[in-house]
């Protein structure tokens, strides 16, 4: 099952993040916190969000397995856009379908914003099994960050993607 969370939802989210950032720290631009109860205050912050941002988990029976965020870019000049974040799925739930549901999940919300007419995202290179999903989802790279994220002495680049959601002229 995949639906949009809550602040119901945080402390599951913050556990999963945790488990996110501890276990591919190169996948993810933001580090593991020192006081982990940082990140149930964040969980509940962007959980409570209203407007043109959501967080989608996929649920094994009542457990978040998976989840993926989206929001609009909030500048004049650039509300044409939207960008994914912090997908994620537990390791013993990958090649279920859950990454491909919640990215799809994710695209048809920000599809949903009057305006919005393209969605980006940015994947480690460390990731190739999450880029293969988003190219089998139409996103294509636009560009590649050289060391984009350096934690403990290892670097990983970045690809940056983007996927059409309307025609332009």
């Amino acid at each position: 099952m995949i639906r949009r969370l809550d602040v119901h939802d945080a402390e599951g989210w913050a556990s999963l993040r945790l488990e996110a950032l501890e276990r591919h720290p190169l996948a993810f631009s933001s580090s593991f916190p020192h006081d982990p109860a940082i990140l149930l205050e964040i969980a509940r912050r962007r959980l409570a969000e209203q407007g043109e941002s959501a967080l989608f988990g996929a649920f094994d029976s009542s457990r978040l397995v998976g989840s993926v965020g989206v929001k609009r870019y909030e500048g004049a000049k650039e509300r044409h856009k939207a960008f994914i974040w912090g997908m994620y799925v537990t390791q013993d739930q990958r090649e279920r379908g859950f990454g491909g549901l919640l990215l799809r999940e994710a695209i048809e919300r920000a599809r949903s914003w009057e305006g919005v007419e393209q969605l980006h995202l940015t994947v480690s290179e460390l990731a190739a099994e999450a880029r293969r999903m988003y190219e089998r989802h139409g996103f294509r790279e636009w560009g590649r960050e050289p060391r984009a994220l350096l934690w403990e002495g290892r670097a990983a680049d970045e690809h940056h993607m983007v996927l059409p959601l309307r025609e332009t002229d």
